[in-house]
């Protein structure tokens, strides 16, 4: 406790104060306030360095508040943790009234994980509680590009207690598929980098890592998500059936896009929509009884820009 307040502190079961009565009349719901969550690293020497979490909390005193009690529960273990501060009774009675700030930094967390923490009074007053979730952050990607050669090196700083790391290339569609690229950073080595090769910078790219325990949360970064990714190669995936006359074009990457039929003009090269054949996508457009001119093309729009591509400009389509 700050402001000179006599506090004792102890582990609790959570039990003996999990339920709660009717606060006085006279007992303001407001008296607890302002719950600031956030994360402190404990190092003792000769010992690996922990992940402990940190609650702030403002209190004004009571005299029918004898002290506070935080929980924090992991929503993906279930597993829960409490403390409860105890305050002098006599100094609370002296400064009823006084706002008094109470810090909690002895729960240990893992990196990644999600809490719920909640703080109450002792003794547990219904109208009288705050709650949020938490999320530990965790272990961030560095990351940098080699064009030349099609190389995505990946860098992952905070690491603790040694474990191995997993990390991916994806692309991210409503989860991330897997494309081959993968490798293991063990914890134990100095050097906590790795090369994933990838085959082309597409707006779904994204890196992926986790922890190698059993149902680690995975974190992605998709770099590449702005316009300048928006490449042709996205709009390449186009097919031809000459059996049934129909002209199809799969993503390669979910993308909002407006896809047309257009005709290219002699005279400008500029492409003029055909009448009632826009579709949207990010999904499979199809067009039936397509005819085969080499001025025929497909126009693909997005809030990054337009790209043409016409797959019958040099004689007959593969």
């Amino acid at each position: 406790c700050l402001q000179g307040i006599h506090c004792k502190s102890k582990p609790s079961s959570g039990i003996f104060n999990s339920f709660c009565h009717d606060a006085p009349v006279h007992l303001s719901s407001t008296v607890l306030k302002s719950m600031k969550i956030s994360t402190v690293m404990k190092c003792v020497q000769g010992s690996p360095c922990s992940l402990h979490l940190n609650v702030k909390g403002t209190l004004s005193l009571h005299e029918n508040i004898r002290g506070l009690e935080i929980c924090s529960l992991s929503l993906d273990t279930q597993q829960s943790q409490c403390t409860h501060v105890r305050f002098a009774r006599k100094k609370t009675k002296m400064l009823n009234g006084k706002k008094v700030q109470v810090q909690f930094n002895c729960i240990e967390v893992d990196v990644a994980q999600h809490i719920y923490v909640t703080m109450k009074t002792v003794p547990n007053y219904c109208e009288v509680k705050l709650s949020q979730e938490y999320y530990v952050e965790a272990r961030r990607f560095d990351y940098n590009v080699d064009r030349a050669r099609k190389i995505i090196s990946v860098n992952v700083s905070n690491f603790l207690r040694d474990q191995d790391y997993y990390v991916r290339l994806c692309h991210k569609w409503f989860t991330c598929e897997d494309i081959g690229a993968f490798a293991v950073i063990k914890g134990k080595e100095s050097l906590k980098s790795v090369s994933l090769k990838y085959s082309q910078l597409l707006p779904c790219l994204c890196i992926e890592g986790w922890l190698a325990i059993p149902d680690a949360r995975r974190i992605q970064l998709c770099p590449f998500q702005n316009g300048k990714y928006y490449t042709k190669a996205l709009w390449d995936n186009i097919v031809y059936n000459p059996v049934t006359q129909t002209l199809a074009w799969e993503p390669a990457c979910p993308v909002l896009v407006v896809v047309n039929l257009c005709r290219l003009m002699k005279s400008n090269d500029h492409c003029e929509d055909i009448q009632n054949s826009s579709k949207n996508s990010p999904e499979k457009v199809k067009y039936s009884r397509v005819d085969t001119h080499p001025r025929l093309c497909m126009k693909f729009t997005t809030k990054a820009g337009s790209w043409v591509k016409c797959p019958f400009a040099h004689g007959e389509f593969p």
